[in-house]
């Protein structure tokens, strides 16, 4: 039977679609010592408005520190932004079904400093993990000898991991990877194959790629049906 490995990098309040390749992994890498940049989803993400959506940006210490990898980023202490994204957090989904069962769990971290962002990614991922009864083994890239080229990189994450697949995302993955490497390798590059869900958001019509924290307080303990079909 094969064992499947999934690598991505620890974001902030991830959207659905990583937590369903995670769905089909039996291992998570977390990249956690890939370059940060600013521009990406590691410290930002949306959540759903009446307006449509908004960003949640977490601002951290960049000034002066040259390129940092995401295990070295730290947040601003001196910004109110865990006040902010709790209250915006509330005035968005007060009126979801679900919202009043995962409010303590947020309120809690809300109210927690987090020095460092990758702390508190984690402590956000790992929790809509288990809301969506997904299980598997992590491991970090930060404690693995890795080759630094894009594909060969991956390509000895799997074999590190005794993992016999690779399963890569479906979008721009297809476009850099190069899958000749992982058959000689012995490896079988998959790719996970994610159309996004329709559900019922707390506004007319539908928004797409927003935090899963969106399906979770509208779907509660159906949410893994809608994001997994089972």
């Amino acid at each position: 039977m094969s064992k499947v490995l999934a690598a991505h990098q620890p974001n902030y309040l991830p959207w659905a679609g990583l937590f369903f390749k995670l769905g089909q992994a039996d291992v998570w890498v977390i990249a956690d010592d890939v370059q940060y940049t600013s521009q990406g989803l590691v410290n930002r993400n949306r959540i759903r408005t009446p307006a449509g959506w908004q960003w949640l940006s977490v601002p951290v210490l960049s000034r002066g520190r040259g390129p940092q990898r995401i295990n070295e980023v730290e947040t601003d202490p001196a910004s109110t932004w865990r006040r902010k994204h709790w209250k915006a957090l509330q005035c968005n989904y007060r009126r979801a079904p679900y919202f009043a069962l995962h409010a303590p769990f947020l309120e809690a971290v809300y109210s927690r400093e987090w020095p460092r962002l990758l702390d508190l990614n984690l402590e956000l991922c790992f929790y809509m993990m288990r809301q969506f009864g997904i299980t598997l083994e992590l491991r970090r890239s930060s404690q693995q000898e890795l080759r630094q080229e894009r594909t060969a990189r991956l390509v000895d994450m799997t074999l590190a991991c005794g993992c016999d697949v690779y399963l890569a995302g479906g979008g721009a993955s297809r476009e850099y990877l190069e899958e000749e490497a992982f058959s000689c390798a012995g490896v079988e590059c998959r790719f996970s194959d994610f159309a996004h869900p329709v559900y019922p958001q707390c506004w007319p019509g539908f928004e797409p790629n927003m935090t899963a924290l969106d399906l979770l307080l509208n779907c509660g303990p159906d949410s893994r049906r809608v994001l997994l079909g089972h």
